[in-house]
């Protein structure tokens, strides 16, 4: 048995927290696989991303810092100009240092690094992303052109908001090829007595919403629980945050979808079919972890960012506004070493799985102001840190601050805030931040904000 464990980081591409088993108010539960898992883990109620959109949330989930202090990309693909703020190749990574300390590593399935193929530590890499191609003529991902040669049509960008089955056997799907490279992966490498570390990140439920059979016809549109609260939920919104309730002209760059413009229908047949891209990637799951020996392996579950799913009258995740749709995510730690059975209630970031696979592995952090922060004894049993400070959002001009119940979002241009009580207010909808008794925590936090965005990006360049 290695002494260091194997480490198995699943991840999801866009999943709220509240869409797993284990966290629905209502009981049910698409997601058999995970809860299992979860509930022989340590679950983290209040786990928050860094950020609200895949790029930089997942720059951090490679180098445990927030995004403002990670060292991104000039290059500019034609395609898709937010990728200038992809991790620069050559910084320090999980993976290099894993790799470096003598774990085999490899990444199936999406990362969003630009160029696609950039070198961040992985020996093995089998990319399927969602984006169309076009960052040029060579940087097509694995998956197109795998699927290329079968005789099939590479359709995951045909009106990717528009709900629709899978045109193919769901062998072809990307949920299911990225779960074969990943399982061959983990089988291979078990065999000898080096460790390893697998990224296995899934490209659902995040558009194209376009899950195939059995599990299209598993959810139907009619029978979808609606959200409780709509566009009304931004009413009490201070000027400048008020303008995400504006709509936008047609063609408006990174516009938000709006529910009322979309007939219920849509809404219902949108709901439906992420329930069932979380169904068919529990289930792939379920077949990944049949294959692994939980007794040598760390499992770490965890998404980029949520989504709106109909919450304050969004689709998607646009506006990238820190509300607890967006910034709160899914997050569990089970097997090895971790003592089970418990949920832990005190913020955290999903980030710190890199603080904490590193702990567990014995190397030491690579500089001593990340902001992954260890939760290696807390996994063994311990409590966590009620009172600690956790961030998001810190390089869209409107980060967040949370600390025990209060939930802070800062415009910094404009200098206005939204104050938020969660214990009593869990729907964001009450904004505190014109009572004049919270006046002081608004400027200790706004202090405490200035502090963390000053913060300059570590120099761990490494040579290739």
């Amino acid at each position: 048995m290695n002494k260091r464990p194997n480490i198995l980081l699943l991840m999801t591409d866009q999943q709220r927290y509240d869409s797993l088993g284990y966290s629905r108010r209502n009981g049910l539960s698409d997601t058999p696989n995970l809860d299992r898992l979860a509930a022989d883990g340590v679950i983290f109620d209040h786990a928050y991303s860094s950020d609200t959109a895949c790029i930089p949330a997942r720059s951090s989930l490679m180098t445990g810092l927030l995004p403002h202090r990670v060292p991104t990309g000039g290059w500019r693909p034609r395609a898709q100009t937010s990728s200038g703020k992809a991790l620069r190749e050559g910084y320090w990574t999980v993976a290099h240092a894993l790799r470096d300390a003598g774990y085999r590593t490899g990444l199936f399935g999406k990362m969003h690094f630009a160029p696609i193929r950039s070198q961040h530590g992985f020996d093995v890499m089998q990319t399927c992303e969602h984006l169309p191609a076009g960052y040029d003529a060579s940087e097509q991902d694995d998956y197109r052109r795998w699927i290329v040669t079968t005789g099939r049509e590479d359709l995951r960008f045909v009106r990717p908001g528009i709900p629709r089955v899978f045109p193919y056997d769901a062998e072809y799907h990307p949920t299911q090829w990225i779960t074969r490279h990943a399982t061959s992966f983990c089988a291979e490498a078990d065999t000898g007595d080096t460790p390893w570390f697998a990224v296995v990140s899934y490209t659902d439920p995040h558009t194209p919403y376009s899950p195939p059979e059995p599990y299209a016809s598993m959810f139907r549109p009619d029978q979808q629980q609606l959200p409780d609260a709509g566009m009304e939920s931004n009413c009490g919104l201070p000027w400048p945050f008020s303008e995400i309730t504006e709509p936008k002209p047609p063609g408006t760059f990174f516009s938000p979808v709006r529910v009322d413009e979309h007939s219920e229908e849509h809404l219902r047949r949108v709901l439906a079919a992420i329930r069932a891209g979380i169904k068919h990637v529990d289930d792939a799951i379920g077949q990944l972890l049949a294959q692994i020996d939980l007794e040598t392996t760390l499992v770490v579950f965890l998404s980029d960012h949520g989504d709106f799913g109909g919450h304050r009258g969004f689709l998607g995740k646009i506006p990238w506004l820190p509300f607890d749709d967006l910034a709160r995510v899914p997050l569990f730690f089970a097997g090895t070493g971790v003592a089970g059975g418990r949920r832990v209630s005190a913020p955290v970031q999903n980030f710190d799985y890199v603080a904490t696979v590193l702990d567990r592995a014995g190397i030491p952090l690579p500089c001593a102001d990340m902001e992954s922060a260890t939760l290696a004894p807390v996994l063994a049993g311990g409590k966590a840190e009620e009172d600690r400070a956790v961030f998001c959002g810190t390089m869209e001009g409107t980060p967040m601050l949370r600390r025990g119940a209060f939930k802070h979002i800062w415009h910094s241009i404009a200098d206005v805030h939204i104050l938020y009580n969660l214990e009593q207010d869990p729907g964001e909808t009450t904004n505190l931040a014109e009572d004049p008794s919270y006046r002081q925590l608004l400027r200790d936090n706004v202090a405490e904000l200035r502090q963390v965005l000053a913060r300059p990006v570590p120099p761990l360049w490494r040579h290739q």
